[in-house]
């Protein structure tokens, strides 16, 4: 059975769910769930909160599932370089496996966010959850 705090659910201006944070007390990482159109502000404000939940938890893994999201985020991808990727190694994050739908454009703005984040963390792109959770617990951090 799952140990998880209560999900933290950050929502839009409208009141609609853009993302829910789980940390998993059983395997010691952060879940991200996205969900619908990822407006710049959101992906900023919610990767931030998501790093903060990892910090406080002294863990050291994510994993971003980004099934659920409608539409690009590449447009978020120089803060993620400028601003995201220092308060990540800054907060303790060493592995983060990306989970991603099939479409082609937010399959390569991770692809690019991979290559930003080399030499700093350790970063994988996946289409299938569980294969992104199996590559999580190949090393205990």
């Amino acid at each position: 059975m799952l140990q998880m705090i209560k999900t933290e659910e950050l929502k839009s201006s409208t009141g609609k769910i853009y993302l829910k944070i789980k940390a998993d007390l059983a395997e010691k990482w952060i879940y991200s769930d996205w969900i619908g159109y990822p407006m710049p502000e959101y992906v900023a404000e919610g990767a931030i909160a998501y790093l903060d939940v990892l910090k406080a938890h002294n863990f050291s893994k994510i994993l971003n599932d980004n099934r659920n999201l409608v539409g690009r985020w590449d447009q978020s991808l120089n803060w993620i370089k400028e601003v995201w990727l220092p308060y990540a190694v800054k907060s303790g994050l060493k592995r983060f496996a990306h989970v991603t739908h099939a479409d082609a454009l937010a399959t390569g703005a991770a692809t690019i966010m991979q290559q930003l984040v080399k030499g700093h963390l350790e970063m994988q792109v996946f289409s299938d959850l569980e294969t992104a959770k199996n590559w999580l617990r190949e090393i205990n951090h």
